[in-house]
């Protein structure tokens, strides 16, 4: 299929908007209700979304395919959206986004650790850069928000762990049923602790958390568009500003002004992400070309022995 970039980014502006809406949200009603709560509404809202698209194209046995990955896919994810709402409610926006650009460094150590994936020495260099400038900015922070800053790493090390088992899904299971086992996998796991824990809530708050469900499933088709229309390559630098509406949503809605601290550390996680991007592409390029000469000497060879 041919790629159409200018359309991905119309996809991927539509994503943006409702992931900042869907954020926006959270933050409005995550500090009345426990998180847990809320990730159980969304989730639910989003498979009473799916199931009527599962039951019209007749997808519903596609969802028995690896019923162990997409378990443990399942766990992983409930895990990483109730920490990263939790967080949301006690640490600024502008944070939560910072911490969220490491995603591709943790991801990198969940594959070398797991899966044998070799690293190049500047990918480790921004893994390293990275959670230092965490500590950076929490390190004049009370020791109650490092411990939640910690606890948003070790989030981010889950929603890496599931991003690997949905890569790894995909090969075999198509768009549809992989968002269905997450949204109603995730619906049923956090049915049980959203129960004990829960607040009961006015009609607004159960519009606005059901609203979280409907934003997050339009996003996230959004972002499967996005990526089946455009290259990878051509579209995830767009991702490296989404601070910045972020920012701007904690100034303006909630009176966040970022720390110099926060400024400076996400500037430089940005500069190593976008460095370490520019290399890698440079040395793939400079593969491809080595392997490229190689082809054509050795097609010379055969051509000279024959």
């Amino acid at each position: 299929m041919k790629n159409n970039n200018l359309g991905g980014v119309r996809y991927l502006v539509f994503n943006e908007v409702f992931m900042l809406l869907h954020i926006l949200i959270v933050k409005i009603i995550v500090g009345d209700f426990p998180a847990i709560q809320i990730v159980f509404i969304r989730c639910l809202a989003s498979s009473i979304i799916l199931l009527p698209l599962f039951i019209t194209q007749k997808r519903l046995s596609e969802m028995n395919q690896d019923l162990g990955l997409n378990a443990l896919r399942v766990g992983f994810t409930t895990l990483a959206i109730t920490i990263n709402f939790f967080t949301i409610s006690q640490i600024q926006l502008a944070q939560v986004s910072t911490i969220g650009y490491l995603r591709p460094a943790v991801v990198s150590v969940i594959a070398w650790c797991f899966l044998g994936e070799q690293q190049s020495w500047y990918r480790w260099g921004v893994i390293a850069a990275g959670f230092a400038a965490i500590w950076l900015i929490f390190s004049p922070e009370s020791s109650f928000l490092q411990l939640v800053a910690l606890l948003a790493v070790a989030g981010m090390f889950c929603g890496s762990a599931a991003t690997i088992l949905q890569k790894h899904l995909s090969k075999t299971m198509r768009d549809l049923p992989l968002m269905g086992c997450y949204s109603i996998g995730v619906a049923i796991t956090s049915c049980p602790f959203a129960l004990y824990f829960w607040k009961p809530p006015s009609v607004e708050a159960w519009i606005l958390m059901i609203m979280t469900g409907l934003l997050a499933t339009s996003a996230q088709l959004f972002f499967i568009r996005a990526f089946r229309n455009s290259e990878a390559s051509f579209l995830a630098p767009m991702f490296y500003f989404h601070i910045i509406p972020v920012t701007a949503i904690g100034y303006f809605f909630f009176d966040e002004l970022p720390s110099k601290n926060t400024v400076i550390c996400a500037l430089c996680i940005l500069a190593s992400l976008i460095g370490m991007a520019v290399l890698e592409k440079r040395r793939s390029t400079s593969m491809a070309l080595i392997s490229g000469s190689s082809n054509i000497t050795l097609g010379f060879l055969r051509k000279s022995t024959e």
